[in-house]
């Protein structure tokens, strides 16, 4: 009888099995093409969804296997980056890293905007986000009842950095929770508007903890609210608009990566896994806490709640306001 060589057939089981075990791992890393992926950022370089961006790039590419390629495409507050994005191919080589002007342009101007926020995108995974602050001069009233006094003695002038912005939307929502009489100022920017309020040509300004609590700290503005349902850890006396009688007033802005409406619930949830171990490298997260960011890796239906809760939120805020802008 012939002797069967068994060496030749243990190589070949061993073998499949090899490539069984592997076959999950190569299909996960190629779930993204070997195309570079541009991410979009709808602003000009320099702010902070651009620094956002360009820090985590490189440890995204290293975690999805592609290289990722920041295009900035600023606009129309957002919209023009917006819209390049919603008539992308869904096939996960165009992503956006989208803030909460991505709403509060539709909530605004509706269908002109260029794109439909529940239809035309695929919210993939939200990184995080920030609230903004009630700040007044330093030297002004030394708490938010006093300040609310004097709106209903006569008027309250808060600034923003420009008309639709959040900040300008926040102060809307102050105004429709308080009925007192609110003025919303608008500047060519947030360090204008900031500015003002220090030297107190106007009455306060909602900004980010980013760029007020360094001005709070040398004197030239005070904290009178978080406009949060909860307290910001960083600052715990801070008391939030809640607490201090006035429920509902809450202005954040958010940051978070988005696809084309069409993107697969795999990429989503590969996003989703990535940031995960992205954020936990503490120079990212170092990065985060300077612009004031608390990180919060939601994944794809979460973040979609939180999207549709904003949206309406706004769009109640700009139809009760009768706000309108050319």
């Amino acid at each position: 009888m012939m002797k069967m060589n068994t060496g030749w057939i243990r190589k070949i089981l061993v073998g499949c099995c090899f490539t069984a075990v592997l076959l999950p791992t190569i299909a996960q890393t190629q779930i993204y093409s070997s195309r570079p992926v541009q991410l979009i950022v709808p602003y000009a370089p320099g702010g902070s969804s651009d620094i956002i961006a360009r820090t985590l790039a490189p440890y995204l590419s290293q975690e999805l296997g592609v290289t990722i390629v920041v295009s900035n495409r600023g606009g129309a507050n957002t919209a023009v980056g917006a819209s390049y994005l919603a008539h992308s191919l869904p096939d996960g080589d165009t992503l956006m890293l989208a803030d909460v002007a991505l709403l509060l342009n539709t909530a605004i101007h509706g269908s002109s905007s260029g794109y439909d926020p529940e239809k035309d995108f695929k919210p993939a995974v939200m990184l995080g986000s920030a609230p903004f602050v009630l700040f007044i001069q330093a030297s002004g009233s030394s708490n938010l009842s006093e300040l609310l006094l004097k709106g209903k003695l006569g008027t309250i002038n808060i600034a923003n950095s420009g008309p639709g912005s959040l900040g300008h939307l926040g102060a809307e929502l102050l105004r429709i929770k308080t009925g007192l009489n609110i003025i919303s100022i608008p500047y060519k920017g947030a360090g204008p508007a900031m500015t003002d309020t220090i030297s107190g040509q106007v009455d306060a300004i909602f900004g980010s903890t980013a760029s007020g609590m360094p001005l709070v700290r040398n004197n030239q503005l005070r904290a009178l609210a978080v406009a949060s349902p909860k307290r910001v850890v960083d600052f715990p006396d801070l008391p939030t608009f809640d607490e201090l009688g006035i429920p509902g007033v809450h202005v954040l802005n958010w940051w978070g990566i988005i696809g084309p409406a069409g993107l697969s619930q795999d990429k989503s949830d590969r996003l989703y896994n990535a940031l995960q171990k992205v954020v936990a490298q503490p120079d990212v997260r170092t990065k985060l806490a300077g612009l004031g960011i608390t990180p919060s890796i939601f994944p794809s239906e979460a973040f979609s709640v939180t999207m549709k809760k904003d949206f309406n939120l706004w769009k109640r805020v700009v139809a009760d306001g009768k706000i309108k802008i050319d």
